[in-house]
């Protein structure tokens, strides 16, 4: 059997400055936080093993400044649990077990038999954000058309390109979930509902953790220059989400048509069709 653990990880920053991109999360110095090499051990397993995503390429400039979550299952090592499987039937979110399901989990808490895995993952990147570089007027009629993932790939963003032009994003802050990722036995227990749930939550509990509000005075000249929404975080929220989980993110009140929001249509990233989705959380004042 198995027992959730969610932790939160804030932004490492400059704990990253050593990470190797071309090297696995085990292979990583001392120096690297364990919760990050957490973190990205669930991704390596989804988008480079699963997904074909290109090592060096998992890692990237947002990781140091995002707030990650991870879950950890406790897998008990003895004859009668190492073999078996999570359960379907499993709860993974905050609902109080039975009596005899915490005797279990107290017991395979204090084993020294269990080992704690990292299962499932999700960061949350705060303002600001550039254009999407994968979505430009040029290459519209292309990454919204039925193109083939081969072809659309071939014009992901070189260095060497002509530099794109993007489609406008808000003016207003918003933050970016991503990264989101469960290990395939642990599938279809409720993780991706427990890690986007706390994500979402706390994002709308800590607005001023997610953007420090300005000064007074920066505030007022603002207001005065109508760019008062520009200094503040009021919730907005996106996702840059496979297609493929389009109604994941959905249920969660997430659409691609959104009021007030330039649709970024759709495009290939690593070979993956994606859109990007938005909603408005009610943020704690």
């Amino acid at each position: 059997m198995s027992t959730e653990f969610l932790t939160l990880l804030p932004p490492p920053g400059a704990a990253l400055a050593a990470y190797n991109r071309t090297k696995r999360s085990d292979q990583q110095p001392g120096s690297i936080p364990q919760l990050f090499k957490d973190a990205m051990s669930v991704r390596e397993a989804v988008y480079v093993e699963e997904q074909g995503v290109p090592l060096a390429n998992e890692l990237d400039d947002d990781d140091a400044r995002s707030w990650h979550w991870i879950v950890y299952a406790s897998v008990g090592t003895t004859s009668t649990s190492s073999s078996r499987s999570p359960p379907k039937s499993h709860t993974w979110h905050k609902r109080r077990a039975s009596k005899e399901d915490q005797e279990d989990a107290d017991r395979r808490r204090s084993s020294a038999t269990a080992s704690r895995v990292p299962v499932g993952t999700i960061r949350l990147i705060p303002p600001p954000h550039p254009p999407n570089p994968y979505i430009t007027h040029d290459l519209h009629s292309l990454t919204t058309s039925t193109t083939t993932a081969a072809a659309a790939a071939a014009h992901d963003p070189h260095p060497d390109a002509d530099p794109p032009t993007p489609v406008p994003l808000p003016t207003e802050p918003f933050v970016k979930l991503g990264r989101l990722a469960t290990l395939p036995a642990y599938r279809k227990l409720g993780l991706s509902r427990l890690l986007i749930n706390a994500a979402l939550e706390w994002a709308a509990a800590n607005p001023t953790q997610v953007l420090r509000p300005p000064s007074p005075a920066t505030l007022e000249a603002a207001r005065l220059e109508g760019r008062e929404e520009e200094e503040r975080w009021r919730g907005l929220a996106m996702v840059h989400a496979q297609v493929s989980v389009e109604g994941l993110w959905a249920r969660f009140g997430f659409r691609e048509e959104f009021e007030g929001v330039p649709k970024e249509g759709r495009w290939w990233e690593e070979g993956i069709e994606h859109l990007g989705m938005w909603r408005r959380l009610r943020v704690k004042e």
